[in-house]
């Protein structure tokens, strides 16, 4: 309240808040005492309010700064839907095997899954490739050593043995992108969509025990980002060995191709270790959605 000793007075206060660009609401009591009340009902120009799946009122901002800050209201507005999509939790072999290595080691229990295992012919072609690499992987490395000097005495003889295992090792490792590939692409166009049966879909792959964990849809973006990025720096080192001979072939090329091409899933993998996908996360909404 404002106290006012005449009329004149009264009037110079109502005519400062009329002036004023806030909206205000007055009356004058009998004892002359003036009564203002603000309230500020103008439309929001710049922001509009939207209610997410969770019920809850958000502010999304016509124009974020960065884009860093675009990614993140991304990844804060993807990891909104996923609290109320139910988890499967089903961990299949990985759960068998931690059960047989949790305490000792089970041989027999293990026997029994890998003649399980191996029955299966994409397994037998899975283990037929690791075998393959790593028997040409060790010869190469035996070569390279200077290990075979002595059944190989030349050095034309050795640099055949060198380029021939390198060749086969980037067949090999080229033939599991081209398979591993269209998956993670797969995988991609799952995480752009994100709808909840891909939720779950993609939890079963990327998330521990296949449940909820804290903004998993920027996590499982970077892990297949990184995997994506092996695939394309192999393509590259493909090309660089069957596109040169030996003798022309860029060696600074193949480096950076070799180095990106190994390091990009060892980052991925030690970063899935690191962030909550990796590891086990109880949340509340997840377990009343299942139930």
């Amino acid at each position: 309240m404002i106290p006012t000793s005449n009329g004149g007075d009264l009037m110079e206060v109502q005519e400062d808040l009329a002036s004023s660009s806030t909206p205000y609401a007055y009356t004058a009591n009998e004892n002359g005492a003036l009564q203002i009340s603000t309230s500020r009902k103008e439309p929001l120009s710049d922001e509009n309010p939207r209610r997410g799946n969770t019920g809850r009122l958000s502010i999304i901002p016509s124009n974020l700064a960065s884009p860093s800050a675009k990614v993140q209201h991304i990844a804060e507005e993807k990891d909104e839907i996923p609290q109320s999509v139910p988890s499967s939790g089903s961990q299949g072999f990985q759960k068998r095997f931690s059960g047989i290595l949790a305490k000792k080691i089970n041989w027999e229990s293990l026997m029994t899954i890998g003649k399980e295992w191996i029955k299966k012919p994409l397994n037998m072609v899975l283990f037929l490739w690791i075998s393959c690499v790593a028997v040409s992987g060790a010869i190469l490395f035996l070569v390279m050593t200077g290990m075979l000097n002595g059944a190989l005495p030349k050095k034309s003889q050795r640099d055949t043995w060198n380029e021939v295992n390198n060749q086969i090792l980037n067949a090999l490792f080229t033939l599991m992108c081209l398979y591993q590939h269209p998956m993670l692409l797969d995988h991609l166009v799952l995480l752009c969509r994100w709808k909840p049966k891909d939720i779950s879909a993609l939890r079963n792959i990327y998330c521990k025990n296949g449940t909820y964990k804290p903004n998993e849809w920027a996590h499982m973006m970077v892990v297949v980002v990184l995997l994506h990025v092996s695939c394309f720096a192999q393509y590259a080192l493909c090309s660089l060995n069957l596109g040169y001979e030996r003798s022309h072939r860029p060696a600074v090329g193949v480096d950076i191709c070799l180095s990106v091409g190994i390091a990009a899933p060892a980052i991925a993998f030690v970063y899935y270790i690191l962030n909550p996908l990796g590891k086990e996360y109880v949340s509340g909404v997840d377990e009343e959605a299942q139930i």
